[in-house]
């Protein structure tokens, strides 16, 4: 896996070795950037719930992303994201979070954490633990007003109305949705 765009464009991050993951891919993750537009990342603070090998992560940093906070349930896809980080020499102490996504988000608001970003790439098979996390986000008031929470899914599922979130943009690759919201 590469890195498309920015600080750390061409430079190769490992990626998850179990088939139960589904890593974003690179065309996807141009695509989102795009959409995002080339300012919005500029010193933006941001949390990856579903972070796999870190590498939405890395591509934000890559883009000026102020800070990035990765979050993941396997205690294997949080040594992965750590040996990414080192990989490319980014210091990630204290950002890199063994959790599941609702127990970090509750965690974030304890710390008062406020984020630009947000993504949530759960499982597509258990879309749910997104959802729940994203609805956490909103009740426990962890994002800013002009937040964007990008949710990447099967696009064959109709992500549900979130209380507080309104959808703005979704767009399809394939298999994968992109849906795109904001606080109300």
């Amino acid at each position: 896996m590469r890195v498309t765009a920015g600080l750390y464009k061409g430079r190769k991050v490992n990626p998850i070795h179990d088939p139960a993951i589904r890593p974003s891919k690179a065309m996807v993750r141009e695509a989102l950037f795009s959409i995002l537009g080339v300012d919005f990342c500029r010193d933006a603070v941001v949390a990856d719930l579903f972070s796999g090998s870190g590498i939405m992560a890395i591509e934000s940093l890559s883009r000026g992303c102020g800070t990035v906070y990765c979050v993941d349930s396997s205690l294997d896809s949080c040594r992965l994201i750590r040996a990414n980080m080192e990989k490319l020499e980014i210091d990630a102490t204290g950002r890199i979070f063994h959790l599941k996504a609702d127990q970090a988000v509750s965690s974030f608001a304890a710390m008062q954490l406020k984020f630009d970003l947000l993504f949530l790439d759960p499982p597509y098979a258990a879309p749910q633990v997104g959802i729940t996390a994203l609805e956490l986000a909103c009740s426990h008031d962890i994002l800013t007003p002009e937040s964007v929470a990008v949710f990447e899914h099967n696009s064959r599922f109709d992500l549900p109305e979130i209380k507080g979130m309104s959808v703005y943009k979704q767009r399809r690759y394939g298999h994968t949705k992109l849906t795109f919201l904001r606080p109300e």
